[in-house]
C-alpha cells in the first residue's frame, strides 16, 4: 500500500509528467465517451502554471478543483515524489460534486490493484472533501463507460455507502 502525499498544485518539475497523464495517456480510450461528455459540457482541459505551480483546468468554468496524488519514487530518494495520478472536480449544485476527469499515471498501471490503488485514494480524498461542504449529498463519477457512478454524502451516506446508478 502506498502512502500517497496530495497537492492541489504541482511543481514545474512535473510538467512532462503531468502532460503524459492528461494529453498522451494510453487508457483514455477505455473511457473515451464520458471524456467527450466532460469536454463538450465543462471544456477541454489545459495545463496553467503560475507562481503556485501546476493544475489543470477546463475551458467553460473557473471553479473546477484539481487533486493530485503523488507517491514516493523509491526509499532510497527521500522526498523524491512521482506523480501517481490526478481527479479534476467540482461542485455542479448545492447537492453535488462531479468528478470531471479521473487519471492515473502509466506506471501505476501494471497492475490492475495499483492503478486501482491510485483511483481509490484520490476518490476516498474528493468525497472526504466533498463530505466537508454543506448541503453535498452526493459525489457523481462520469468515467465509467456508459453508467454513472454516485457516492452518498450526506445523512443517507450511513444507510447507503456506495450506489451505482443507472446506465446512461
Amino acid at each position: 500500500m502506498v502512502d500517497f502525499v496530495f497537492r492541489s498544485r504541482l511543481s514545474p518539475s512535473h510538467h512532462r509528467a503531468l502532460e503524459e497523464l492528461v494529453f498522451f495517456n494510453p487508457r483514455q480510450r477505455d473511457s473515451e465517451t464520458a471524456i467527450t461528455e466532460a469536454v463538450d459540457l465543462y471544456g477541454a482541459p489545459a495545463i496553467v502554471s503560475d507562481d503556485a505551480g501546476l493544475s489543470v483546468v477546463v475551458g467553460r468554468r473557473d471553479d473546477v478543483q484539481c487533486l493530485f496524488a503523488l507517491a514516493p519514487v523509491d526509499e532510497d530518494a527521500e522526498g523524491e515524489l512521482e506523480l501517481a495520478g490526478m481527479v479534476m472536480y467540482l461542485r455542479v449544485s448545492s447537492a453535488e460534486v462531479v468528478v470531471l476527469h479521473l487519471g492515473v499515471a502509466e506506471a501505476f498501471c501494471r497492475s490492475r490493484r495499483s492503478g486501482l490503488e491510485v483511483v481509490s485514494a484520490l476518490v476516498r480524498t474528493v468525497r472526504a472533501t466533498a463530505r466537508r461542504l454543506r448541503g453535498v449529498e452526493r459525489l457523481t463519477m462520469l468515467y465509467l463507460q456508459g453508467r454513472q457512478f454516485r457516492i452518498a454524502i450526506g445523512p443517507d451516506a450511513a444507510r447507503f455507502p456506495t450506489l451505482v446508478a443507472r446506465s446512461l
